[in-house]
């Protein structure tokens, strides 16, 4: 009696091992089919890199991890993407980072981290991450999966009609620009516009405005060659910084060998190298297509103009430094580890 009893137990355990495995085979064929978000087009060279990302992981995951992309913000709310994907209609978008959902720190991340040499763009934005803490706490409610929020150029100054070789020329010009330059405008001694995109290149073309402050790419991409004489190559690059996002339960409810294809540092590596090396060589083309067609004048400033331009840029940032000093952040920190990086 005993022995068959010994005999039947064996038997469970041997049944209950099998359904076990079964049950892990079911699991690894299991297939996770995942909604993408881009706020661009699919022919952005950022975009498409990112694609390329999606593919890849495809490969790598074995067929087991699907996208269904979604371009030019077609998925989410332009006007809610963060809090659209920590809730789940997207599984990862380029969301952006503002402060009225806890993004203090990242919504001035073009200004704040102005100013770096162009090749530290992405391991100094790992480094300045490690530094202050508090800007990953910002994403602690999604996945960041990669230092890519920005990739490749550096804003320069296009202008109509006058060359601008130093801070000093700017007096009394009017320039477009971003929000996130205005107190650097102003700071050399210009007046900031914020007119709508749409409105920049006719305003250009009948003088209203002495110039704008973009990427030099829009040269060739706007047609602006055709209305600025000059380019005046201030290389104001900013860190990469953490982006693009994938939402924290749609992350946490993969497999742990999935999880490690998602995290796979060669493929993010690829990717941010990617985006910094097709910037730069959409800037360069852009530039010498404007100098060859309609005989722009590209303006290097000299070491001296350079400091000048870095040192108006660092006094630009001081009302946001106390505006996140004034937030228990460290902004003023911040700043000044920024200039430091300037200096390397």
């Amino acid at each position: 009696m005993k022995k068959l009893t010994a005999l039947l137990f064996a038997l469970i355990m041997v049944l209950t091992f099998a359904a076990c495995e079964n049950d892990n085979n079911s699991t690894t064929k299991d297939t996770y089919n995942l909604n993408v978000n881009w706020e661009n087009s699919a022919d952005n060279f950022m975009t498409a890199n990112w694609d390329e990302w999606l593919d890849a992981i495809h490969e790598k995951s074995g067929g087991r991890i699907k996208f269904t992309k979604y371009y030019d913000c077609t998925l989410l709310d332009s006007n809610a993407e963060m809090q659209q994907l920590t809730a789940g209609v997207a599984d990862i978008a380029d969301a952006k980072r503002l402060a009225s959902d806890g993004f203090h720190i990242s919504e001035n991340w073009k200004l704040l981290t102005a100013g770096i040499p162009s090749e530290g763009q992405v391991s100094l934005s790992y480094d300045f991450c490690e530094r202050y803490p508090e800007i990953m706490d910002e994403f602690k409610d999604v996945k960041v999966l990669a230092q890519s929020y920005t990739g490749g150029g550096g804003y320069q100054l296009l202008t109509v009609n006058k060359a601008v070789k130093n801070p000093d020329n700017m007096k009394g010009m009017t320039i477009w620009c971003e929000p996130d330059w205005n107190e650097f405008v102003k700071a050399c001694g210009a007046t900031p516009v914020n007119t709508p995109w749409s409105e920049v290149y006719s305003s250009l073309q009948k003088n209203m405005y002495d110039g704008l402050m973009i990427a030099a790419e829009t040269l060739k991409s706007c047609n602006f060659a055709e209305v600025c004489g000059y380019v005046t190559y201030i290389d104001f690059w900013y860190l990469s910084g953490p982006g693009y996002y994938m939402n924290l339960d749609t992350y946490n409810d993969l497999p742990s060998d999935l999880k490690a294809v998602i995290d796979d540092e060669v493929l993010r590596t690829k990717l941010e190298e990617s985006n910094f090396e097709d910037g730069i060589a959409i800037e360069k083309t852009s530039l010498k297509w404007a100098e060859e067609k309609y005989g722009t004048e590209i303006i290097y400033p000299s070491k001296e103009a350079e400091k000048a331009f870095l040192n108006k840029l660092t006094e630009s940032k001081a009302v946001l430094a106390k505006k996140l000093d004034d937030l228990e952040l460290p902004g003023s920190k911040m700043v000044e580890t920024i200039a430091q990086y300037a200096t390397q």
